[in-house]
């Protein structure tokens, strides 16, 4: 399957894209501080799917993923932000939540099909942890955060 046609990426290029549009209308002042911080930031979220998909599986992979999920909660916070400093209105910012969201449920979504259909076999580490020279650490603390938010939706 092409990158294109993933819909976790398609969510993320559209996420991107609003980002893009809303903060062209921020101030002149705004435009080299938080503009630019929502830009670079959300950018990454795509990107760094794409990066995952291309691993096809492994610890690697989620890495990848993980990164824009932290990703996406910055932009959140940029969005926040600017509705507090008056850049964006209040509907714009439920719209631009809403977006999030989508993007959010998607990506996480694809965290857990990476976690299930993974090669890293990291499951089996977990049961069985002297079957592996690496520790189960390295996944497993990633594991309960995904878990954990994947419940909110």
């Amino acid at each position: 399957m092409q990158i294109t046609e993933l819909e976790v990426w398609k969510a993320a290029i559209e996420l991107a894209k609003r980002c893009y549009e809303i903060s062209a209308d921020f101030s002149d002042q705004a435009q080299y501080g938080l503009s630019a911080q929502i830009r670079r930031t959300v950018t990454n979220i795509p990107a760094n799917v794409s990066a995952a998909a291309s691993r096809k599986h492994g610890k690697e992979s989620l890495r990848h993923l993980f990164r824009s999920r932290d990703l996406i909660y910055e932009v959140e916070s940029h969005i926040y932000l600017a509705n507090r400093m008056g850049y964006i209105d209040d509907e714009l910012l439920e719209s631009m939540l809403e977006t999030l969201n989508t993007s959010k449920r998607l990506l996480f979504g694809f965290i857990k099909y990476y976690k299930r259909s993974g090669s890293t076999d990291y499951r089996s580490r977990r049961h069985n942890p002297g079957g592996s020279s690496h520790s189960h650490d390295e996944i497993s603390s990633t594991d309960t955060d995904v878990e954990e938010i994947d419940d909110d939706f």
